[in-house]
């Protein structure tokens, strides 16, 4: 210090100029430092974030949707009979809510074995069923448990949400 002080206030300022330049570089250094590394941790909390909206809207877009499915055409058979009395017929229209509708293409490749469950159920039935309320009710359910049972043996998981009887026509 007593060498600093012996020196011409030229080469004091000179050396003051000097400290305070280094400090300065120092701490822009510093500065610049932290700047980097806090820019290339912005992107991995970004992909991170964006990684986790990705996990969130695949969850979503894979999620279960309901679906329908319409058995065409028309089931049309003959009622059982007793064979006393007039022939009767009933005719149906079906449609299928699939508890995913993504299977779709599922129940299309199967869908004359879910036709030859229908007819057999529908032709198993008498006037005097297919006639009242109830008894509509009850084939319907019949139905929901036949094409959920096969359906299920075939995927192991339940595909069938329910049936729904959009036209039904007795004589």
């Amino acid at each position: 210090m007593a060498a600093f002080k012996s020196l011409p206030a030229f080469f004091k300022a000179l050396s003051l100029s000097l400290i305070l330049l280094s400090a300065g570089l120092m701490l822009s250094t510093f500065h610049v430092t932290a700047a980097l590394a806090a820019e290339e941790a912005a992107p991995a909390e970004a992909a991170g974030a964006e990684g986790e909206g990705a996990a969130a809207l695949d969850a979503i877009m894979s999620a279960p949707e309901i679906g329908y499915y319409v058995l065409k055409p028309d089931f049309t058979t003959n009622l059982f009979s007793s064979g006393v009395g007039k022939l009767h017929y009933v005719r149906v229209q079906m449609t299928l809510m699939l508890a995913d509708s993504r299977d779709a293409d599922f129940v299309k490749s199967v869908e004359p074995l879910v036709r030859d469950a229908v007819l057999s159920i529908l032709g198993a039935q008498d006037y005097a069923e297919v006639s009242s309320a109830a008894g509509r009710e009850s084939i319907r359910a019949e139905c929901r448990s036949r094409i959920g049972e096969l359906l299920k043996s075939r995927l192991e998981r339940d595909v069938v949400y329910d049936v729904l009887f959009t036209n039904y026509v007795y004589q």
